[in-house]
């Protein structure tokens, strides 16, 4: 077995493979097969070349074997008859499906989408093409696996299990990211066996990540002092009213939905009432209806009076800005000509929080999606069991609420002696 390649310090050794001299003087060895190291323990070179020959005898045994059962395991493979998916390699498959099943194509820098045969598994939609939100995660997740030179590896080789956890580990230290590529992957898998290429998807047998559940309540104080940062935007080295941003971080908490629903509300979405409605425990200034970007749940949300005073007030900004835009939210003018005026995005408002977050002294303990679940813990401390999160189960709706008020209760009974006394 030829030595690998050697630093001059460790050229006087080149006899003796697997034998090296660390710089503190003392011999280690390396496992030709596992790579491992491990200290020889002594600084002498005679004993560690004696040393190094006795353990060499019985690796060099090793090497035979595991070479030996590493052939047979090719070999034992031509036995079986072959198939379709013993020449498609997964890497070649994922471009597939994206294009003709899940139809997304990349037309130089423009994205292309046609008929989608990817139907939704579960739900009141089963049975019914994905949503196209689904349809963007897929496709982007599809393409980065594409990407990974792990996946050129054909659909039905023997040791599938452990080449596809090799390569979803680097997504590993992200586990959200991680099951939403695992879910990618057992939809294509599915497809594959539906086609007849493989007898059973194997994603079956690949547990999904944990996720640590974000349990973070954004006290009244902090949530003050980073949106009082809010309000100094300090843009082109200018510091100008940044008082929307504060406002848009109002609106995602007083509405309490994920951020995204927020950002791509339009202003026609909204309707503020001429007189308020008495609803009997509570009055109701106007309305807004949306759709939950997740589940497509429909929801028509009715405004206390600061809500419809906070929807109203982004109507009057557009309107001293001289914007005209169909979306409620957007940059003002004193942005650059590529952004002023248009729709205001997540991402940019992201960034603006974790920017005022850190200056607040916070560092990066508070996200803005948190502002989701303060609200709804606050609404339902507030009025209790309601549909303000548009979800479909318990799980979910206690999933946002981070405090369950104490259930209230009344004594009636009496002390008999006490009756008895007084009479």
């Amino acid at each position: 077995m030829a030595p690998k390649y050697r630093s001059d310090k460790n050229s006087t050794l080149h006899r003796y493979p697997g034998l090296y001299l660390s710089e503190d003087g003392v011999y280690f060895v390396v496992h030709p097969i596992t790579k491992k190291r491990g200290s020889l323990r002594t600084k002498d070179r005679n004993v560690a070349i004696r040393r190094w020959s006795v353990l060499n005898q019985s690796w060099e045994t090793e090497v035979h074997e595991w070479h030996a059962n590493s052939l047979a395991e090719k070999l034992n493979g031509l036995s079986t008859p072959a198939s379709k998916g013993d020449h498609t390699l997964l890497q070649d498959y994922l471009k597939k499906w994206r294009t003709e099943v899940l139809g997304h194509q990349i037309e130089g820098k423009r994205i292309v989408w046609s008929e989608c045969r990817v139907l939704s598994l579960r739900g009141p939609n089963k049975g019914a093409p994905i949503a196209r939100p689904t349809r963007v995660d897929y496709a982007s997740d599809a393409r980065q696996l594409e990407q990974s030179d792990d996946a050129k590896f054909p659909l039905s080789d023997p040791q599938i299990l452990r080449k596809i956890r090799k390569l979803m580990s680097p997504w590993l230290p992200m586990p959200t990211h991680y099951n939403g590529l695992k879910n990618t992957l057992n939809r294509v898998f599915l497809h594959a066996v539906q086609e007849g290429l493989i007898d059973r998807n194997p994603m079956i047998d690949i547990r999904k990540a944990a996720e640590e559940k974000r349990k973070v309540l954004i006290p009244d104080e902090a949530y003050r002092r980073i949106t009082e940062h809010l309000c100094v935007h300090r843009h082109n080295k200018r510091d100008m009213d940044g008082t929307w941003r504060a406002k848009i971080c109002d609106l995602i908490y007083m509405m309490s939905q994920q951020p995204i629903d927020v950002f791509n509300l339009k202003e026609n979405q909204g309707e503020l009432y001429d007189k308020p409605i008495d609803r009997g425990d509570y009055v109701a200034h106007g309305v807004i209806r949306f759709a939950r970007h997740k589940t497509k749940i429909g929801i028509e949300l009715e405004m206390n009076e600061d809500l419809a005073d906070l929807w109203r007030w982004f109507i009057e900004f557009k309107r001293r800005e001289a914007i005209i835009s169909e979306y409620l939210l957007v940059y003002p003018r004193y942005f650059d000509m590529r952004s002023r005026a248009q729709h205001v995005k997540h991402r940019t408002m992201q960034e603006a929080w974790r920017d005022a977050c850190k200056k607040a002294g916070y560092g990066g303990m508070y996200h803005l999606r948190d502002l989701r679940k303060k609200g709804l813990t606050e609404e339902f401390l507030s009025q209790g069991e309601n549909d303000k999160g548009g979800h479909e189960t318990e799980a979910m709706r206690n999933h946002y609420r981070l405090i369950k008020p104490p259930k209230r209760a009344r004594t009636t009974i009496r002390f008999e002696r006490e009756q008895k006394v007084s009479e």
